[in-house]
């Protein structure tokens, strides 16, 4: 039995729960995207859980640093710690000024990676995915310069619209793999 076989196997004793979670997913991106409130709430809630993975980081960091008094760089372990803590507390005080930042980021890495695609695009040659990828790329300098230039507008809507959407296709696509496991195997 080979690899593939072996998991599709495994993946049909669950596909049902496959087929759940691939459900719930589409129900909660739908709901995300389409409810008035739920862009700015998923945003305000990705918000929280990056300040919360900061300031717990930073607290392990810290307690990295501090249990390794007699390494030559705890001191700088242990600045990285508290950089992290207050850089955390910091988005949880000022939810709009972490909002804005977070946005920002997410859009300057948007039109960077569309500048990399796109000279990537532009060095394959005439391959038959040359097109995909060169729209794929103009698709992604175009949204970041979008999102930069609406700012600080786009900072409410940017974090849920990408939490929503990905909620969507993972779903989607989890529907569809549980379909096509039960189909296939049966």
């Amino acid at each position: 039995m080979t690899e593939t076989t072996g998991l599709r196997g495994k993946l049909h004793q669950s596909w049902g729960w496959l087929l759940a979670l691939g459900i719930v997913l589409v129900l909660f991106g739908f709901l995300i995207l389409t409810t008035p409130m739920g862009v700015v709430t998923a945003s305000l809630t990705t918000e929280i859980w990056i300040a919360a993975a900061m300031v717990a980081a930073g607290v392990l960091q810290l307690m990295h640093g501090i249990r390794a008094g007699d390494w030559s760089h705890a001191t700088w372990q242990m600045l990285g710690g508290i950089i992290f803590i207050v850089g955390g507390v910091l988005i949880f005080l000022y939810p709009t000024l972490g909002l804005v930042s977070l946005t920002m980021v997410i859009a300057v890495t948007l039109v960077a990676q569309g500048i990399t695609s796109l000279m990537v695009g532009g060095g394959v040659g005439d391959a038959s995915g040359r097109r995909w990828l060169i729209l794929s790329a103009v698709i992604s300098i175009v949204a970041g310069l979008l999102i930069l230039f609406d700012l600080p507008s786009s900072a409410g809507w940017t974090l849920g619209t990408i939490v929503g959407a990905a909620l969507l296709l993972q779903g989607i696509s989890l529907t569809l793999l549980a379909l096509d496991v039960r189909r296939a195997t049966a």
